[in-house]
């Protein structure tokens, strides 16, 4: 067995410019940075980073619980598989939330990729051939009135596949996204409401969405009118109500979803991720990976993730305003707009500085 000795250090800053959905409003970001060492040196890295008004934890309570780290080593056996070194560790180091386990389970593998020569994708899913995954851009602009300007800056940039925030105005916004259908006939759109639209409004609107011949609208209604939206022809995708099992599960079982929006951070790990994943496929949808607009130690195990699972959708970890408030990094797994096997060890990630500098 070997001793992991944790250091834990808080990144805060204002954030360049306005975040959309979720996210709309905050004016800064916070993230703690997890680093387990051994004595060698061999050092993983882990990040949480709980989005306000988003993530079921708050920072204050993420940064209590990873603080207990800090007071006994966590031990870890590098000739262990994946999952019983994660096993092992939570029983140890019993973390209860999302945030925490997370970063917990992202400083083990990344630890264990660096001692064993090997990326965590291979660390998780073995020595196999794998495709590259595209990445969705966010359209950040939160008025309805500029997202054909931005959506045609993004495509002529290079973007593929287009994600755009809804619920505020759905008028404006059908108005806005047949403009944008019209330019662009055969370009993947998605659109996430986060439970902002009324049924009522959803219904109204239903044959104009249809003909935008969407790739998927994610969580579009509250949860209490989730039965009477699926019977609309829409191409549906579970986000907030992963959280909820027995929720989720009925969701499923309807077979009208048509895939589920796997985000660790909220989710509590890697770990809990794969059994959503399989869950999405036993009832015939399909899957992929984003971001709560983290950092790059979770954007670089997230994609990870995604080579793991080999998610066929295009996954939504494109560049945000708040990896500008981290040193300049690079990750191996991104290349462009291109989620890529690579043979780098762990995360693959690589600081010009120390992110707590």
């Amino acid at each position: 067995m070997t001793e992991l000795h944790a250091e834990i250090d808080v990144l805060e800053g204002e954030l360049p410019e306005a975040l959309v959905g979720a996210a709309a409003g905050l004016s800064k970001r916070t993230f703690a940075v997890l680093r387990l060492a051994r004595g060698d040196g061999t050092t993983g890295l882990g990040e949480a980073s709980p989005l306000p008004g988003y993530s079921p934890d708050s920072m204050a309570e993420v940064c209590g619980e990873l603080q207990r780290l800090a007071d006994a080593p966590v031990t870890a056996d590098p000739l262990a598989s994946p999952l019983d070194l994660l096993v092992d560790a939570f029983a140890a180091c019993p973390l209860m939330l999302p945030s925490s386990r997370f970063a917990l389970e992202t400083a083990l593998l990344d630890w264990l990729g660096h001692t064993r020569g090997e990326p965590v994708h291979q660390v998780l899913g073995g020595d196999v051939e794998r495709q590259s995954i595209p990445i969705a851009d966010l359209v950040l602009a939160a008025s309805p009135a500029a997202w054909p300007a931005c959506a045609e800056a993004l495509v002529t940039d290079g973007a593929t596949h287009l994600k755009l925030k809804v619920g505020t105005d759905l008028d404006a916004e059908v108005a806005a996204l047949q403009t944008v259908r019209r330019a662009h006939p055969k370009l993947p759109l998605r659109l996430d409401a986060n439970r902002r639209i009324s049924l009522e409004a959803l219904r109204r609107h239903a044959d104009s969405l249809e003909a935008l011949e969407l790739e998927l609208f994610e969580e579009p209604v509250a949860p209490e009118e989730w039965p009477a939206a699926l019977d609309l022809p829409l191409p549906f995708a579970l986000d907030e109500s992963l959280r909820d099992e027995e929720l989720s599960q009925r969701l499923l079982g309807s077979g009208s979803i048509r895939a589920v929006v796997i985000k660790p951070m909220v989710l509590g790990g890697l770990r809990a991720s794969f059994a959503v994943a399989e869950r999405a496929a036993a009832h015939g949808a399909e899957y992929l990976v984003s971001h709560t607009f983290d950092g790059p130690i979770a954007r670089a195990v997230t994609a990870e993730l995604a080579l793991a699972l080999q998610a066929e959708l295009a996954a939504g970890l494109g560049s945000h305003p708040a990896l500008a408030l981290w040193p300049p990094h690079r990750i191996a797994a991104i290349r462009g707009r291109q989620i890529t096997p690579h043979d780098a060890p762990g995360l693959g990630l690589h600081f010009e500085e120390d992110p707590d500098a």
